[in-house]
């Protein structure tokens, strides 16, 4: 009888799976104390080792057996996509101890230290740009049961924007931004106005072309007790003389 009602127990029970697109991802520790979104990732490295296994057998037992040793502290290797915009976020980290928290859609999280150095992968025809963004961790991996108060969330822009644009002489190049959380603050700027200058209203983004060459327009997000996020896009005059 009791195993049966283990039985039905073990059938029915909800094992509580946490879908990583409900709010997984790596967040850092900010200048104000809070942790925010790193950058967009494919995976978060693992949290966590098996210990080594050590040998204990004597002479005569007939079965071998065991004791735990020590664990190890490994790297984390986490892929992301290869484009300027994270680039520029694992330069503005690299080579700094940082402090980093791994976390889970129920709150929960692992939080740790370490230095981020990252490397581009091969370009494979067919693939996609990508990279592999590396932490060498310099403290051991600490469970964290309630991260509600750790973290900052992020205003981020949830629709598509080019990487690069053309602007054919004093033309202008319209990008039109959508933002989570919808009231969130849309800016830009331009990193060469003698080339390229540009304007928001309310969340539409116009750059004009002024002179032939290239500039980077830097499109941010912000809103008051959120962490902010950029998008950039290189924009190319062509024969604007």
């Amino acid at each position: 009888m009791k195993l049966n009602l283990q039985m039905f127990a073990l059938n029915s029970i909800e094992d509580r799976a946490l879908s990583e697109h409900t709010g997984s991802g790596l967040y850092i520790k900010k200048a104000n104390g809070k942790y925010s979104l790193l950058l967009p990732i494919t995976g978060t490295g693992e949290n966590g080792s098996t210990p080594a296994q050590l040998d204990k057998t004597a002479i005569g037992n007939p079965q071998a057996t065991s004791v735990e040793g020590r664990t190890e502290n490994p790297q984390k290797t986490m892929p992301f996509y290869l484009h300027r915009d994270n680039i520029k976020i694992l330069e503005s980290y690299k080579g700094k101890t940082c402090d980093f928290l791994r976390f889970l859609p129920d709150f929960t999280g692992f939080k740790y230290s370490g230095t981020i150095s990252y490397k581009a992968n091969n370009t494979d025809v067919g693939g996609l740009e990508q990279g592999e963004m590396t932490i060498t961790p310099s403290t051991k991996d600490e469970y964290i049961d309630n991260c509600y108060d750790l973290i900052e969330d992020t205003a981020v822009i949830t629709n598509s924007i080019d990487g690069t644009a053309t602007i054919e002489g004093t033309g202008t190049y319209v990008v039109n931004v959508t933002t989570n959380p919808s009231d969130a603050t849309v800016s830009a700027t331009s990193d060469t106005v003698g080339v390229a200058t540009v304007q928001a209203t309310g969340n539409t983004i116009t750059i004009t072309g002024v002179t032939s060459g290239s500039a980077i327009i830097t499109i941010s997000v912000a809103k008051e007790g959120y962490a902010s996020f950029e998008r950039s896009i290189l924009v190319i005059v062509k024969d604007a003389e």
